[in-house]
């Protein structure tokens, strides 16, 4: 069975993200200039291997975020619902550092293995592996032997992964993120291999030049 490399990447830098706003399904924000740099240095490192076909939630930070590495390589993308950040519920638009406490709890709650347990007015991490995971086997399927980048967002890359090898949704903490890193899977019809996970020295050139004073 031919190889399918799978570069699953975490959105650009919103607003949202460098204030440290929630975001989660409902927060529908662009990528700030940061973002988009972040982007293009994405979109410059891939050219060692190429794409075939971009895949992005239906999201703007998703969606500009894989349009301008598909505009480089000149591949259609295809974006879908399913494949949309979790519903953060109640905590959507809120600042992280207003709402520690809770965050916390619920994830200590995650972590002991209540996965079925959703954020008040959101979803569960279970409830949102199963419909990204059905999205991600289709995309895989019909798209087998390609060279495909998918562009996620920070919560659904812990969750989908942590699924995916092995790990647990409890453990699914152990994945990092960080915007525009990127995950670099070989999928060979029966297990992944892992290439990289949160690779973000790609992004270097995305940084603020420091001016000497």
């Amino acid at each position: 069975m031919p190889i399918t490399n799978l570069f699953i990447i975490r959105h650009g830098e919103t607003e949202y993200n460098r204030i440290g706003r929630m975001q989660g399904r409902g927060i529908d924000q662009p990528l700030n200039e940061t973002g988009r740099l972040q982007a293009r240095a994405t979109a410059k490192y891939l050219k060692d291997f190429g794409i075939d076909i971009a895949v992005s939630s239906s999201l703007k930070r998703s969606k500009e975020t894989a349009g301008i590495v598909a505009d480089d390589y000149k591949v259609n993308l295809l974006s879908y619902k399913e494949l949309d950040e979790i519903d953060f519920g109640i905590y959507e638009g809120q600042y992280s550092k207003d709402i520690q406490d809770e965050l916390d709890t619920i994830h200590e709650r995650w972590q002991k293995g209540e996965v079925h347990l959703a954020i008040e007015g959101g979803e569960s991490p279970s409830q949102a592996l199963d419909r990204v995971s059905r999205r991600m086997v289709s995309v895989i399927e019909e798209h087998e032997g390609k060279n495909i980048l998918v562009v996620l967002h920070g919560r659904l890359i812990r969750i989908l992964l942590s699924y995916w090898l092995g790990y647990g949704l409890e453990r699914m903490h152990e994945i990092k993120h960080s915007n525009g890193a990127l995950y670099h899977l070989k999928w060979n019809g029966k297990a992944f291999e892992i290439v990289c996970l949160n690779k973000t020295d790609h992004l270097q050139e995305s940084l603020p030049k420091k001016v000497d004073s």
